[in-house]
Parts: structure tokens; sequence; C-alpha cells
């Protein structure tokens, strides 16, 4: 028993509630931990998913062009259009969530984000079409089971992981080089239109 003031405590509880702490500190830093794993996940995936709505809507404006192209006459031009808008407006939506991020550390992001839009486009429509390449390869390699198609399959299934990691670089990159890259093309510029959205 030790007295403190006018208080008798027990020195094993001392001792109980000494390591009662100590077990509760490394818990608490392993929640924590997890938490963040948890939101670095989430927004891998959140950026993901932008990136192949962004792939998907150009892959539309792309067969809307195409089928224009047939009939010799502009019947979609003004959907395609239309579609154009709405990829821009995806792309506006992740720049405003990675522009706030980006603000805490005082980044300014417009202009890398200009930067990277076009080929941040282009490899995820990339990505659309290796996707369809797989998908008519496996049909032919169930007809006939040709060992030389499946070896083709395996390698663009490398190929369709391998420009995902891509893309997910061209973003991050372009994100941690936002002081260095401060001019983007004027198609870039007008492609994406972040003007007002550097403004908000």
């Amino acid at each position: 028993m030790v007295k403190v003031g006018s208080q008798d405590i027990n020195a094993e509880s001392i001792d109980s509630k000494s390591a009662e702490v100590a077990t509760q500190i490394p818990q608490a830093e392993g929640k924590e931990g997890g938490e963040a794993k948890e939101l670095a996940v989430w927004e891998e995936a959140l950026v993901q998913e932008f990136i192949y709505a962004i792939g998907h809507l150009n892959h539309v404006e792309q067969h809307l062009i195409e089928e224009d192209s047939l009939t010799g006459l502009p019947l979609f031009g003004d959907l395609i259009d239309f579609f154009r808008e709405q990829r821009k407006l995806v792309g506006q939506a992740l720049f405003t969530i990675e522009r706030f991020e980006a603000m805490r550390s005082g980044t300014e992001l417009r202009s890398s984000w200009e930067s990277i839009w076009c080929a941040l486009k282009h490899v995820t429509t990339a990505l659309i079409h290796v996707d369809e390449c797989i998908e008519k390869l496996l049909k032919k390699l169930r007809s006939s089971g040709d060992p030389v198609i499946a070896e083709n399959v395996k390698m663009l299934l490398s190929v369709r992981k391998s420009i995902l990691e891509g893309a997910l670089k061209i973003f991050e990159r372009g994100k941690k080089a936002a002081n260095i890259l401060t001019e983007a093309s004027s198609r870039c510029r007008d492609d994406i239109c972040l003007e007002e959205v550097g403004h908000r």
C-alpha cells in the first residue's frame, strides 16, 4: 500500500493500471494505422473509378465519331459534344477533390492537372481498348483452344495491369511535380477547362 496525499493506493493496482495503459497505446496506434491504411485504399479506389469513368466517356465519344464517319454525316455531333462535356465535368470533379488535398500543403494543382489531363485521358481510353482486345481474344480462345492465343491473352492481362499502374503513376507524379509543371499545352487546357474551377 502506498500513501498519496490523503489516499491509500495499492501498488499492485498501480502496476495493473500501468500495464493496461501500456497495452492500450499500441492498440490505439494500431487502430490509427489501420484507419490510415483503409483511407489510402479508399482514395486509390476512388481515383481508379474516376479513371474508368473518364476512359469510358471518351470511348463513347470515339464510337459516336466512328458512326458519323461511316455515314459521312454528323448525326451524333451534338451528343459527341454532350459526352465530351460530361467527361470534362468528371475530370473537374477529380481535380477539385485533389486540389483540396493539395491546398493543405500549399500546392496549386491547376497547371500540373492541365499538363497531365490529355495523357490521363488517352491512357484510360487505351485501357478500355485493351479490355476489349482481351474479351475478343477470350471468345476466340474458347472456340479454337489455340495455345498461341492463350499466351497472348496472358500477355495482354499483364499489359492491362501495367497500363492501370502507369495511369496511377501519371496521376501521382502530376501532383508531386505541381511546382514544376507550370505550363500546359493549349490543347489540354481547352479539353479540361479548369479556369472556372481554379477560381471557385
